[in-house]
């Protein structure tokens, strides 16, 4: 498998609206709440994100996510979902509804020696973010964006995208995971991006 470095595509910051962050988290869902309010706990400066296949993601998603589940389940979800709603409020995250990521790709370091970022666009402008926690992706368009990064699905998969800051959250092919499951994946993913990004791993 190979490591992307550079990607050509990815305009002058200087010359369009450009910011930077720790860590973009891609899908404003339960998935992509849980994350974001794991990576405040621990210190991480965040941008949530909605996703990248469809204009009201996190509407439609929760609808079918729902129908699959038990009418137990369903209710456990819409109140985390709720949950996690109060909380991105009540702790001002910064998540952008309705601000689409329309494309992501690893960027060249502006130095050299420099590490590469990702670079998430979206209608706005430019976001730079040393990792991305993709929540949203249908699976036959991640299974085409791994295989422009030269990756495909398998074993280790997880372990090799975390090397290049790329973390995915509740993305299945088939049946989708269960809330707890989501919770979980949250969890452990925002203690790996808080190692990666150096914020300190105690809550905030």
């Amino acid at each position: 498998m190979s490591t992307p470095s550079r990607y050509q595509g990815v305009p002058d910051p200087d010359a369009v609206a450009a910011e930077s962050t720790s860590a973009v988290v891609i899908g404003t869902g339960l998935s992509g709440l849980a994350v974001a309010a794991e990576l405040n706990r621990l210190g991480v400066d965040a941008v949530t994100l909605d996703g990248l296949e469809s204009p009201s993601p996190s509407t439609a998603t929760a609808a079918l996510r729902i129908a699959d589940l038990s009418s137990a389940e369903s209710a456990e979800y819409l109140e985390v979902l709720r949950h996690l709603r109060k909380y991105a409020a009540c702790h001002s995250l910064d998540v952008r509804h309705h601000v689409m990521a329309r494309h992501l790709a690893l960027a060249e370091g502006r130095e050299d020696g420099e590490p590469a970022r990702w670079a998430v666009r979206t209608e706005r402008g430019l976001v730079f973010a040393d990792a991305v926690v993709l929540t949203r992706c249908a699976h036959n368009q991640l299974r085409r964006f791994l295989a422009d990064l030269g990756y495909s699905l398998g074993e280790h998969l997880l372990e090799a995208l975390a090397q290049i800051g790329l973390y995915l959250v509740g993305v299945t092919e088939l049946a989708a995971p269960s809330t707890r499951e989501m919770l979980r994946q949250a969890k452990h993913v925002g203690v790996e991006v808080a190692a990666r990004t150096g914020a300190g791993l105690q809550p905030a």
